[in-house]
């Protein structure tokens, strides 16, 4: 990495950085531990009660953060007038030192070891891309063709590793352009929960970022980008979409069936990855007369840029979508009817419409390993530590609204936050408590939520839809509602994974029918009878208590890649997981999602299916996946061949 331009240029973007960030810059580039030492300590990182976002600027005087950016000036100049190298990156236990230091926490050795991993300080690819790329040159992969269905986020990275492993791949795309999600949701304000920094690829970081919770634009320019970056385009085939899968069991392959425009075709591929991922269907809700209504009508996701100017909205739905929509067209529309199924709890965001320093991008940029400090941190601060709030404690008394005593202290002070943003609309309090615990949904980073709905021209109503009118909604207390626009803000088909696409496997058994309302898979990624078929973002991967799904996805990637080495380098067919591995494996997950705040039965969410078992969500932190997901073990499939199984 060059250091650009000038001392002004360097003092300047100081101004912006965080500084028990820089500490650890300039321990690594001077691999001296006097900028770990007592004197540079910082505070613990502390949230204002509430807050999702904690103070992390380490607490420093005026003077010693003078002190700090002063020497910090010398260090990198000397840099980059190349009168000092960079020094080494940290090893493992080196760099739980560094963080255990800035962060003024106990950081175990595995959380470490991960962050490594997410960093970059640590090529995870070396644990399987050598071995894949060395059966690539000597021929063991000629022929082999791997599909993957989307060209979102999980397409995308898959399609990355694919490339750089020499694998021949295909990428089938519904629509017309890459981003998946970020493709189609347009609605106003749309945007991530998740802090930008820790929302992409750890093998390829966005310095750029111009907020730290960016929008929809932004973020699909993004996997834009990355398409060009992985040099992955003429790999995809836009506007197909796959109908049916089925399994050869006397050649080991999947014969794959897709439409693109009038078109019908079959190709025949080795391995299929499944990224079509959980929220990609629009829900739409089964309500009497629907059908009939005469105004305007659209889902969230299928956005239509009409003018509300003046006109009476109707909102269904109060979860993420709604919340983040619903500020900008109060401001346009002449009245707004929210339509609450059930409320959610919506923290308080500090940095929500924050755009990012123009010295912090220029650091994330051009200083050496802030980059990498900056992720590691940003991970550590909004990924597990609000997993403790999540878990039961047997202990806890009343466990009706609340799973341990943590759970119990967030709910109270989000209630009182609640009260703050309704301001004289305080009848509306009862309505917008949860009576779930916090993390029994994933929390909605606030943008001004409370205070929309207390504007004279918004309005919460709360006793449930009876039926739709041809000009407006009625209510179940007979209340009618007249409306000229309807939008359902309602989620999506979650639980219908992999749908409309008939997947059919060994002995032509149905996926959707071997599922029924039940979706499981090893690792979230590997199902019995379905060979060489891997899931990203599949059931019981999703993320509640922090972070983002990227992570998740990479996680998996990482799998599926030793999945695909296994095969080339020992040249095996496919793949099976045995069924026992994959049952023993879900008996665990649906025994840890009880103890959790996301498994409480007063939850009723996507999470679930109608027997209220919890088929989305991780039950693991984010270390615990990682390390569920990091190691292939052979022993844990059938290995398949012509005429044997191994």
């Amino acid at each position: 990495m060059t250091i650009p331009g000038t001392n002004e240029t360097l003092r300047a973007a100081l101004q912006d950085v965080n500084t028990p960030n820089l500490l650890l810059v300039l321990a690594t580039i001077t691999g001296d531990d006097i900028w770990l030492s007592e004197r540079y300590a910082p505070a613990p990182i502390e949230a204002p009660e509430g807050s999702l976002f904690p103070d992390d600027s380490g607490g420093y005087s005026a003077e010693l953060t003078s002190e700090i950016r002063e020497q910090a000036m010398s260090i990198l100049a000397e840099v980059r007038e190349g009168q000092r190298s960079v020094g080494q990156a940290p090893s493992l236990t080196r760099f739980q030192q560094m963080l255990a230091f800035s962060t003024g926490e106990e950081v175990a050795l595995e959380t470490a070891e991960m962050l490594m991993e997410e960093t970059r300080f640590k090529n995870r690819d070396v644990q399987w891309l050598p071995t894949l790329q060395s059966a690539v040159s000597q021929g063991k992969a000629a022929g082999f063709r791997v599909l993957i269905v989307g060209a979102g986020m999980s397409g995308l990275g898959t399609a990355a590793k694919l490339k750089e492993a020499g694998i021949a791949f295909t990428i089938l795309e519904k629509n017309d352009a890459v981003g998946g999600t970020w493709y189609e949701n347009r609605y106003p304000d749309c945007g991530v929960d998740t802090p930008n920094h820790f929302y992409s690829y750890s093998f390829h970081r966005n310095p750029d970022w111009s907020g730290y919770f960016s929008k929809r634009d932004e973020l699909h320019a993004y996997f834009e980008q990355c398409a060009d970056e992985f040099d992955i385009r003429e790999h995809i085939q836009f506007g197909c979409s796959v109908t049916r899968m089925a399994y050869d069991e006397g050649l080991n392959t999947w014969s794959v069936s897709y439409s693109r425009g009038e078109e019908q075709h079959t190709e025949t591929f080795n391995a299929v990855v499944s990224a079509v991922g959980q929220l990609n269907q629009p829900s739409i809700p089964n309500i009497e007369g629907l059908s009939s209504f005469q105004g305007a009508m659209w889902h969230s996701a299928r956005w239509r840029d009409e003018d509300l100017t003046g006109k009476r909205v109707g909102v269904i739905g109060t979860g993420c979508s709604c919340v983040q929509l619903l500020p900008k067209t109060a401001d346009r529309a002449g009245h707004t009817w929210v339509f609450q199924r059930t409320p959610h709890w919506v923290a308080p965001a500090r940095d929500y419409y924050k755009p990012v320093e123009p010295g912090l991008i220029w650091a994330l940029n051009h200083i050496p390993y802030y980059a990498e400090f900056h992720r590691a941190r940003m991970i550590l601060i909004f990924g597990d530590r609000s997993w403790p709030a999540v878990v039961v404690d047997p202990a806890w008394q009343d466990q009706s609204v609340s799973v341990n005593e943590a759970n119990h202290a967030m709910r109270e002070v989000l209630i009182d936050f609640v009260k703050s943003g309704l301001g004289p609309k305080q009848d509306y309090v009862p309505h917008c408590v949860p009576d779930f615990p916090v993390w029994g949904k994933r929390l909605i980073v606030d943008n001004g939520w409370y205070e929309t709905l207390a504007r004279a021209d918004v309005s919460l109503v709360s006793d449930g839809i009876a039926r739709i009118t041809e000009t407006g909604i009625e209510t179940n207390n007979g209340d009618h509602h007249a409306i000229d626009v309807l939008i359902l803000a309602t989620g999506f088909k979650s639980n219908e994974l992999l749908s409309p696409m008939q997947v059919l496997g060994l002995g032509g058994q149905d996926l959707a029918a071997v599922w029924g309302d039940a979706a499981n898979a090893y690792k979230g990624t590997s199902m019995p009878g379905f060979p060489n078929l891997f899931l990203l973002y599949g059931p019981n991967t999703n993320i509640v208590h922090g972070g983002s799904i990227i992570y998740q996805i990479e996680c998996q990637i990482h799998y599926v890649m030793q999945c695909l080495t296994l095969l080339l380098s020992n040249e095996i067919q496919a793949l099976d997981v045995r069924e026992e591995i994959n049952d023993h494996y879900n008996k665990e997950v649906q025994a840890i999602s009880g103890q959790l705040a996301w498994g409480h039965p007063r939850v009723e969410s996507w999470y679930k299916n109608q027997s209220g078992q919890v088929i989305n969500n991780s039950p693991f932190s984010l270390q615990k996946f990682w390390a569920v997901t990091h190691d292939l073990e052979p022993a844990d499939y059938r290995l398949l061949k012509t005429g044997s199984n191994l």
